[in-house]
This record gives structure tokens, sequence and C-alpha cells, in this order.
């Protein structure tokens, strides 16, 4: 099988000589620039007579290329093939696949860290892995591709099924040259491999596993529609010893449902993914859990604060498991409350009372239809900014607040800061800096499966939308990043940090360093 992509095309084991080979090409006058010698060579042909130095050099060429077995012949080394033209002045090398396997990520400690296999000590070494995948091909339950850049030809990695038990379910195990990481190269040839084992073979499981100190490999499980089925404590071994074990996994039955779920944004797509990462990750006590937690939430209701007047209506969208809303509710105010996630909204309707008169509803954020226009004094977008990938479903959902709110109301802007939370991850993964899902040029984070802005996106994109900002506000600031400090503070210096904090909050100079931003503005 041979299957082509946008970036990458994968080939399978059994055809490798055929389809992943590159040349090197070696004539005369590149010969002379490599070795800076100041004469030309006539021919490349060791045949002819030629100086002593001059054998030499094109042996030191030719040698590595190829070498000589017992009868005399020239066979391949690191060449695969090779040929001539007919003055000998230019000679081309077909490099074998073992070479490219070997220098591209075999051989690299990196590639191999959360691996079960050895960074490969030569191309030697990697000529007789590959020799014996090849053989292993013969059998039917056996599944190898290597993963091949479409544009170039050239080898980077490689994906691996195997069969588990009995019951048509197949474990896959991939890896990549540390050169093509955070490319989406992995996911798109995951991706492919699973169609093909789902659609073509039969199967009706796959599943994988990550080291959890490896979290970008979980990362491209999730980008697949993988679901997370819970950790298995020191029941695994890798290059780094006995280690935990993450296990993902997708039915036949789930594949393709919806197919934008972990790529694009239509409507659909958001609903799919929101609804996923709120089964997993609760928001119920996110805002209270600890004094470092409690910033944000208390950051915001003071700015909140400022601009209600007695009797308004306040409109919370995205309003998770309703922290904001019961708040706000409970001191008298008109609140409405509109969330996506079916589990925000169980946990949210779990602490309503009988005094609760809060207008709860489940629906999307670009869908605002059911509420008049300019009906709402405070309209609060906590949440929806978080998850809206495309920069249309962005301005969609700002525009549907627009509509809502008052002419002399407020809008609430949520972000999540691109900047800060690479720093709280370097806290977290001593290695994030060098491994973590960022671009290492810009420093973009990746936005999977959250959206992540800088001070400057934000402006941009509300200006766009044609919003007037009013203030911008570091929510939560340090307190995310220094939160084993603040949670271990007395009242007395809680509340003292509180006030430093919202000294400093509207600071330009400090806006960067929180992990949420607040922007607040009107039509």
């Amino acid at each position: 099988m041979r299957k082509w992509f946008s970036k990458i095309l994968l080939c399978m084991m059994l055809v490798l000589t055929g389809c992943t080979s590159k040349e090197v090409t070696y004539d005369n006058k590149n010969l002379v620039d490599y070795y800076v010698m100041g004469r030309h060579f006539a021919t490349l042909n060791s045949m002819t007579s030629m100086s002593t130095a001059d054998l030499e050099i094109i042996s030191n060429i030719s040698d590595g290329m190829t070498e000589t077995d017992a009868y005399g012949n020239k066979i391949g080394a690191l060449a695969k093939t090779w040929t001539f033209n007919n003055d000998y002045t230019e000679w081309t090398f077909t490099l074998k696949d073992a070479v490219y396997m070997y220098y591209n990520w075999a051989s690299d400690p990196e590639v191999t860290k959360y691996l079960t296999w050895p960074a490969h000590e030569s191309v030697a070494v990697t000529q007789q892995v590959l020799e014996g995948w090849v053989s292993e091909y013969e059998r039917s339950d056996y599944y190898h591709w290597m993963i091949v850049l479409k544009e170039t030809g050239e080898p980077v990695g490689s994906l691996l099924a195997s069969i588990v038990g009995l019951a048509q379910s197949a474990h896959i195990g991939y890896c990549i040259g540390k050169k093509w990481w955070h490319q989406g190269i992995v996911a798109e040839a995951l991706r492919s491999v699973m169609e093909y084992l789902f659609c073509t073979i039969g199967f009706h499981r796959i599943e994988s596993r990550h080291d959890p100190n490896n979290p970008n490999s979980g990362r491209v499980m999730r980008k697949c529609g993988m679901k997370y089925e819970g950790t298995a404590h020191a029941s695994d071994r890798n290059n780094q010893g006995v280690c935990d074990a993450d296990y993902y996994a997708i039915l036949r039955d789930d594949w393709g449902k919806p197919k934008h779920f972990m790529e694009g944004y239509a409507a659909e797509g958001d609903t799919a993914l929101v609804q996923e990462i709120y089964r997993r990750k609760s928001e119920n006590d996110r805002l209270n859990k600890s004094q470092a937690a409690k910033v944000e939430f208390l950051t915001r209701v003071r700015y909140i604060e400022k601009y209600l007047t007695p009797g308004a209506k306040i409109l919370d969208v995205g309003a998770g498991a309703g922290e904001y809303s019961f708040y706000f509710a409970r001191k008298g105010y008109s609140v409405s409350a509109l969330e996506l996630a079916d589990a925000n909204i169980a946990a949210f309707r779990a602490k309503m009372t009988e005094h609760d008169s809060i207008d709860l509803v489940q629906g999307n954020a670009l869908d605002l239809s059911r509420y008049d226009s300019e009906s709402f004094d405070v309209v609060l977008l906590f949440g929806p900014l978080y998850h809206l990938h495309e920069e249309v479903d962005k301005l969609r959902c700002i525009e549907e607040a627009k509509r809502v709110c008052k002419k002399d109301g407020k809008i609430f802007f949520a972000f999540i800061s691109n900047d800060m939370l690479i720093l709280t991850m370097q806290q977290l993964h001593s290695d994030y800096l060098i491994s973590g899902d960022y671009n290492k040029e810009t420093f973009r984070l990746d936005d999977f499966p959250f959206v992540f802005h800088t001070p400057d996106h934000c402006r941009e994109l509300l200006g766009k939308a044609g919003i007037q900002i009013c203030q911008e506000v570091a929510s939560d600031g340090a307190s995310e990043l220094l939160q084993d400090l603040v949670n271990d503070l007395d009242e007395a210096s809680y509340q003292q940090y509180l006030r430093y904090h919202f000294y400093i909050c509207e600071k330009p100079e400090f806006l960067g360093m929180s992990n949420h931003l607040l922007f607040i503005g009107e039509k």
C-alpha cells in the first residue's frame, strides 16, 4: 500500500526500497570545491590512471557509498544504486533507506527517550532492523509504515500497528525525527493509518499509550479523536525505566464523527470538541479550589461590579458551572446563562436551589437568537473565545454579544494568554521550552484544544469587531505561576497580596504575565 497526503506519504516496509530513494551527485567541480584543491579532475573514473592523491580523494567519496565483495565487485554500502555519465565526470548515488532512518531519527537519543528501543549506534544496526521489518511483513497481522515527505521523498519517521488479543483491536506506536516535530505530520499520518485499519482491514478498535512525561504524544492521539481511558501506574518500561502509561483508544463506530472534531472549527466540530474537553476537565471548582485560583474570579467580579447599576440584566455566555451567574443572581441581579457543554450544564443545575432565579439554557455562543437585541446591560464572554479557532467564528461570537448588549452596556471578553502559559508550562515540565508544543521561532502556542492570544492579538481582534476597549486587565496576574506561594499565605497576607494584585493588574507592563486576560469593551 502506498498512501499520499498533503505533506507526507506512507510506504509499507515491504516496498521501501522502491519508493524512498534520494540522489546525491558528485561531479568534477564540486569535488574540487569540496576539497579546496587547486586542480581540476578530468575524470572521476578510478580505473583511469591517476595520481595516488587523486585516487585517495575519489576513494573517500565512493568507498562510503559502495564496498567491494569477495570477488572484487562493487556492491552497495550507503548507496543503493549508482550511475555515471559517459565520460565519468559525474556520479549519482541513490542512498539506502537505512541511511535516512539512522540520521533522521533512529540515532537521536531525544527521539528515542520515551521509546522501548535504544538509539541506533550505526547505519549497520538500522539496516539490520529494516531487514527484520521487511521479513516480518510476510505475516498477515503485521503492519509497518515509513513516514516520507511527499515533496522530497525523504523518510522522517515510522508507524507500527500490532494486533491486540483476539478482539480485532490494533495497538499503534509512532516516532518522527526531531527536525519535524510540532508540524502536524505524525497526526496526519496517524489519521490516515487509522482510516486504513478501520475501513480497509476492518479493525473495530485502535488504541495507543504514552508515558505521561511525554505529553506531546498524547496530544497526537487526542488530535486524531482518541479518548483517554485511564492511567496504568508502573505498568510499562521505556528508555527512562519503569513508567506509568496513559491509554487512549477510539472505536470504529466513532471514527469520523464529526470529521473536523480536532481540526477546523465549523459549528459541529466546536460542539464535539468542547463537549470532550469538559467531559475530561471539571470546571465545577476551578475558580474556587484554592487561594491562587480565586484571584481570577475575584478580579473579574471586581470589574463587573464597577459597571453594574441597580436592576441590571446580565447575560453569562459560556457560563461553565455557574460561578459568576450564581454570584450576581444571589446579589439580586437578573441573570441569564448560556452554556454548551453537557458536563457543565449538569454541574450548574446540581448547584441551583429553589431560590436561584437564573434563566439557564444550553446553547452555542455563535447563535444568541433566543435573546432580543439590546436587551442586556452586561454581557460576559468568559469561555467561548478559549475554544474558537477560526477568526470568522470569533467575530461571529463577538457580533452576537454586541447585538444583545445595550448601547451603553459593557461586554467582558476573556482570553488565555499565549506568553505566560509558556512559562507556566515550563514550571510544570522542565523540558517544555525544548520539547513543548509551540513554534520555536515565533513562540506561538499550538492552538489545541484551547486557543491562545497575546494582548496585541486581542486588541486586533476586538478592533476588527468594532469594539471600543475601555480597560485591559491581567485577571490572575502571576497567581498561577506563584500558586504554591499564594496558597500558603495566611488570611492577612492573602488580602495584602490581593490589594497588590489589584494595584498592578491594569499596568501594561504586567498584562502579559497573566494566564488569563480580561478586556472590557463597548459598541
